[in-house]
């Protein structure tokens, strides 16, 4: 089906009128709810359990399984995103927590690998100050629209940033109507794509740059999916001189990013300790604003990227590695690349 005429579900077109603020995204995780789970993670974190190490058995939801079964549903279905209040922070140590997020995560889909270090549950802390060529999630720069690999993403903030690292989510879905009724000439450029630099991440004998183009809106079965990261398409064409931006292409990209920076669209906000979000990378986009850390209190998150069961169709063209979601671990490896940000 020509994207031109698919129709969206209206639970996926919200903008700032539809989401005012953090309140009608949110959920919240009661203490009562919660304590079958903090007191199976407390159990395992005083074992030394690895969260990666533990099933739903070991983590067992109790009275929040049907909660987390409508944020899931919500997530894959509706609005595409959540954001879960109550995770118990400041009472609990930072693997109690983890455990928690872990359990929850599992009920939500299957975790998948983050980096060529193979972590399935990452910690988003800056540290430029050892590798100052750490990739996006491991420094503190500026982060434009964008969605990652796999169905879904989730991140729990443990401490926020002494200043700065504000989060903003849109819908990709709102942002390709808006195109495609304003400039559905650059939704044709779009929709063709660009190719993309792995970032040293790609496979033994893989190219750096992806082989094809990968579309930023693609249609399957019915359903439109986004799929974008300008860095990576701009490093491609630095460092790959058969590839040459064109003007409209140049056009096109800042048509988007303008478009999901509209402060009609867009949501932002700063998460909370206890927070966490979770979003589909294939309705939603997400970004993050510069911050500075206290030095003995840094920022913190959990991550987890997530595929789904089953998975949404969408067309090969989206993914940047080869085989299933996530990027290839490669044991041995750091997750580091030369960002613009951090070469100033």
């Amino acid at each position: 089906m020509a994207l031109e005429l698919v129709t969206i579900p209206t639970a996926s077109l919200w903008n700032r009128t539809d989401v005012p603020d953090t309140d009608a995204i949110a959920v919240d995780l009661p203490d009562d709810d919660l304590a079958e789970l903090e007191s199976a993670a407390r159990r395992l974190a005083a074992n030394g359990v690895d969260p990666v190490d533990a099933g739903p058995d070991d983590l067992p939801l109790g009275p929040l399984a049907p909660l987390i079964a409508e944020v899931r549903t919500e997530v894959l279905d509706g609005r595409g995103i959540a954001l879960l209040r109550g995770f118990p922070v400041q009472r609990c140590t930072v693997d109690e927590v983890a455990l928690m997020f872990w359990g929850i995560g599992l009920r939500l889909g299957r975790a998948v690998s983050q980096s060529v270090m193979g972590e399935r549950l990452g910690h988003v802390i800056n540290v430029t100050d050892t590798d100052p060529h750490a990739r996006a999630y491991r420094n503190r720069s500026e982060l434009s629209p964008h969605s990652d690999p796999g169905d879904m993403l989730s991140f729990l903030c443990i401490r926020p940033a002494m200043t700065g690292g504000v989060s903003r989510f849109v819908s990709s879905l709102s942002v390709f109507d808006e195109i495609r009724r304003e400039r559905p000439d650059l939704l044709v450029v779009l929709a063709r794509g660009f190719r993309y630099h792995r970032f040293g991440e790609e496979g033994p004998g893989d190219d750096p740059v992806t082989p094809h183009r990968v579309p930023v809106f693609s249609e399957c079965n019915g359903l439109v999916s986004g799929r974008f990261v300008r860095e990576y398409v701009e490093i491609a064409a630095d460092k790959d001189h058969s590839i040459v931006l064109t003007d409209v292409e140049r056009e096109a990209i800042g048509y988007l990013e303008a478009t999901a920076n509209r402060p009609d669209l867009a949501l932002d906000f700063t998460m909370a300790a206890g927070e966490a979000v979770v979003a589909n990378n294939f309705t939603v986009f997400h970004a993050r604003t510069a911050f500075t850390d206290d030095p003995d209190r840094r920022r913190h998150l959990l991550r987890l990227w997530l595929a789904a069961d089953p998975p949404r169709p969408v067309v090969p063209e989206t993914m940047t590695y080869p085989g299933e979601p996530g990027i290839p671990p490669q044991w041995g490896r750091t997750p580091s690349f030369a960002s613009r940000f951090d070469s100033q």
